[in-house]
C-alpha cells in the first residue's frame, strides 16, 4: 500500500530521538512543561519570529483559546464555509457564532465577500491557509483594521508558506499552529502552539490552557481548557523541526514530478496563488468524483484522502443563511489529496502517476 503519511518508515528516522527523549523524560520525572516544552518554545519563536509561544494540546485548543484571547464569547467570527471541521467546532465550542464566507479557487476564504458578512456583532475573522498556501493576508489585515477586527490566523495548513516572500506565522494578531503525522511538523498525535506579540494577551493563553490559573501559584484568573503542554510531544516537535529541511527537500521534488506528468496529461490540479508559496502540506487534483476516484485507487493499493465533505453552512446546527456556496460545493465533489510524504520512493511516485493518468482516475479538465 503507497501510504498518505508513511508512519513506519518516518519512524526509522525519528526513532533514536524519541527512545532518548523519553528516557530524558522519565529521569527528569516531569511530563508537563519541563525542559523540551521551553526548547520547543523557543525554536517556535525563532521560526516564527513573534514575540510569544505556548504550547496546547491541539490545533482545535490552538483556535478556541486564540479567539477567547481576543473577543468576548457569544461575538461573531468570520469563518471560511470550507475547511477541517476543527476549524469550525473550535469557533462553536468556545462560544463563538460563526458566520460563513465562501472559498476562493484556491481553497481560502475569498477576501472579497468577507465585508458583506460582517455586522456589529462581529469581533474576529478566522482566515484559514488550506492546503499550503497562505490565504490573502493584505486584505484581511486592511478589513481587520478598518474594522476593528481581531486577526486570528490559522496556519495549521500554511505553516512555514510565504505570504510575498513573508513567513505565514508572521501575519495576523494571533497564530494558531496545529501539529500531528499529516502536518508539515509531525507529530505520532496531535498538538497545537498559540503565536503572539502581546505579553497582555500571552499571559491570558497561559491561563486558557491550563484550567484558567496558569501555574499553581498563580491567580485563578478565569475557566480554561486542559490543554497544558507534554513533554514527549514537545520531545517529537523538535525532532521534526530537526529533519524538517531533508523532508521538505523530498516532499518538493514529488510536487516537481506530479506536476511536469499531471500538466503535460490535463489532469486539473488546484490551483496555488501567486503571492503564496506553497508549503507542500497537501497535493490536490480535481476528479469528477473523489469518492469514486478514493475507492478505485484503493482497490490498487493506492491510499489518498477525501478533504473534505461537508459544507458548513449547511449541517443542520450551524446558522442557516439562503446563500449558495458553490465553490464549496466543487471542493466536496471533487478535491482529492494524492501521498506526497516525503518516504515515498521514485517507483511509488510514479505508480500513483500513471494510475491518475491512465484512467484509474479519469482527469477533470477545467
Amino acid at each position: 500500500m503507497i501510504r498518505m503519511e508513511n508512519l513506519i518508515r518516518r519512524f526509522k528516522d525519528v526513532e533514536k530521538d524519541y527512545i532518548e527523549s523519553a528516557e530524558k523524560i522519565s529521569k527528569n520525572e516531569q511530563v508537563f512543561n519541563g525542559e523540551y516544552v521551553y526548547q520547543a518554545e523557543e525554536r517556535l519563536k525563532q521560526l516564527s519570529n513573534r514575540k510569544y509561544v505556548a504550547l496546547v494540546q491541539s490545533g482545535s485548543h490552538a483556535i478556541s483559546i486564540a479567539l477567547l484571547s481576543h473577543a468576548e464569547k457569544g461575538s461573531e467570527v468570520i469563518v471560511p464555509n470550507y475547511s477541517c471541521p476543527a476549524t469550525l467546532s473550535s469557533v462553536v465550542m468556545a462560544g463563538f457564532i460563526p458566520r460563513f464566507v465562501e472559498i476562493n479557487k484556491y481553497g481560502s476564504i475569498d477576501t472579497a465577500q468577507i465585508e458583506s458578512h460582517l455586522n456589529k456583532d462581529t469581533k474576529a475573522i478566522l482566515a484559514t491557509g488550506l492546503y499550503g498556501d497562505v490565504h490573502e493576508h493584505n486584505e484581511i489585515r486592511k478589513i481587520c483594521d478598518h474594522y476593528n477586527l481581531s486577526y486570528v490566523n490559522d496556519a495549521a495548513q500554511s505553516q512555514f508558506a510565504l505570504y510575498k516572500g513573508q513567513n505565514s506565522l508572521e501575519l495576523g494578531d494571533v497564530v494558531c499552529m496545529s501539529f500531528a503525522e499529516n502536518k508539515p511538523l509531525s507529530t505520532l498525535g496531535t498538538f497545537g502552539a498559540v503565536l503572539t506579540d502581546s505579553e497582555e494577551h500571552y499571559q491570558r493563553i497561559r491561563a486558557l490552557r491550563k484550567n484558567g490559573k496558569p501555574s499553581r501559584m498563580e491567580k485563578y484568573i478565569t475557566a480554561g481548557y486542559s490543554s497544558h503542554p507534554e513533554e514527549y510531544k514537545a520531545a517529537q516537535l523538535l525532532t521534526s523541526i530537526k529533519y524538517f529541511d531533508r523532508w521538505q527537500a523530498r516532499r518538493k521534488e514529488i510536487v516537481q514530478m506530479y506536476n511536469k506528468a499531471f500538466i503535460n496529461a490535463g489532469v486539473a490540479l488546484r490551483p496555488s496563488p501567486s503571492y503564496s508559496s506553497y508549503n507542500t502540506h497537501k497535493y490536490s487534483i480535481f476528479v469528477d468524483d473523489k469518492f469514486e476516484a478514493h475507492k478505485k485507487l484503493l482497490t490498487i493499493g493506492i491510499e489518498t484522502a477525501q478533504h473534505y465533505v461537508d459544507n458548513f453552512a449547511e449541517l443542520d446546527w450551524t446558522p442557516k443563511t439562503d446563500e449558495n456556496f458553490t465553490i464549496t460545493d466543487r471542493f466536496i465533489k471533487q478535491s482529492l489529496s494524492l501521498p506526497i510524504n516525503a518516504h515515498m520512493n521514485d517507483l511509488e511516485v510514479h505508480t500513483v502517476i500513471d494510475a491518475v493518468v491512465n484512467n484509474y482516475v479519469a482527469p477533470l479538465n477545467i
